[in-house]
């Protein structure tokens, strides 16, 4: 069964940059980009169930959100059409965004380049979470890697017209594992202990993603870091990529630190302190130059590769 409604945005729009930036990201495992279109399972109202979206090519603007399974009622087309909104952020006018940027000739360049682009937020926060702590001291490749090999030993699929959708384990599955169960996937015990621990918080609801909505930021990333195995920067990261937070700014990232240091001209990397001065005069919207940032590096990744 298959069932669409159409989502209205608010313009400046730029769904095509949100799809370019999730194609590259090693953190869309879950997620497919295909054909103009963003493909990843969800769970609704207790069952799995396969969620598109689309450009809606609507005057004004509008996405296309499609849910596909045995049965799909409107109550979870109206909840899915609700989360493509969170991760998208299609109600949110970035204009206060883009006018914060201005004011600093530094900001004009991806002020323009980023027109109509939101930070994407990863499907579910405890997803982000995870992904953030397996990136934690080591390569991108190798972390996307390690992402890889948790959904295959431990994430089951969801079959969808002859297709086998991956599924990101949940909280509940991974708090029963033992670091023995991590290990052959290369992961060290250290790290095994973190998403182990964590998964385990998650259950118990110790550790409960809600309760940090809305909070300021500082508070937010002081009650995550009470939790071993989350530092500054994977709170940051889980607050920006996972909730939202426009104001999270994970300063000691080893992206924005090497852009910032380019843009200053340092010859080397930029300082997790001087990141967070750079980005101090947008002050509210932290997280939105920090997704600028990485989509930016993306871009120009791709512009250094060579032609096929």
């Amino acid at each position: 069964m298959r069932r669409s409604v159409r989502l209205a945005v608010t313009p400046p729009f730029a769904f095509g940059l949100a799809l370019r930036y999730l194609a590259a990201s090693p953190s869309a495992i879950v997620e497919e980009v295909q054909d103009g279109e963003y493909v990843r399972p969800v769970r609704i109202g207790g069952r799995w169930l396969l969620l598109r979206v689309r450009d809606g090519a609507a005057p004004g603007g509008a996405l296309q959100v499609t849910l596909e399974g045995r049965r799909v009622r409107t109550a979870d087309l109206e909840a899915a059409a609700d989360l493509v909104s969170r991760l998208f952020g299609t109600a949110e006018d970035v204009t206060p965004v883009l006018r914060a940027l201005r004011r600093s000739s530094r900001f004009v360049p991806l002020a323009r380049r980023c027109r109509g682009l939101r930070p994407v937020l990863i499907g579910d926060p405890f997803e982000a979470l995870i992904w953030a702590v397996i990136g934690q001291q080591i390569n991108i490749a190798f972390a996307a890697k390690l992402k890889a090999a948790l959904l295959e030993h431990f994430g089951g699929s969801l079959a969808v017209g002859g297709r086998r959708y991956p599924l990101f384990p949940a909280p509940e599955h991974l708090a029963r594992l033992r670091r023995a169960d991590l290990r052959p996937l290369q992961y060290s015990r250290q790290k095994a202990d973190y998403i182990i621990g964590l998964s385990q918080a998650v259950a118990r609801g110790t550790l409960d993603f809600a309760s940090l909505a809305g909070l300021p930021t500082p508070e937010a990333v002081a009650r995550l870091t009470a939790f071993r195995g989350i530092g500054r920067w994977t709170a940051e990261y889980l607050l920006l990529r996972g909730l939202g937070d426009r104001d999270a700014l994970p300063a000691a990232d080893g992206g924005l630190r090497r852009i910032v240091g380019e843009e200053l001209g340092l010859g080397r990397l930029a300082t997790e302190e001087e990141v967070r001065g750079v980005a101090a005069p947008i002050a509210g919207w932290r997280g939105y130059l920090a997704f600028y940032w990485w989509f930016t590096l993306q871009e120009r990744s791709r512009d250094r590769a060579p032609a096929a």
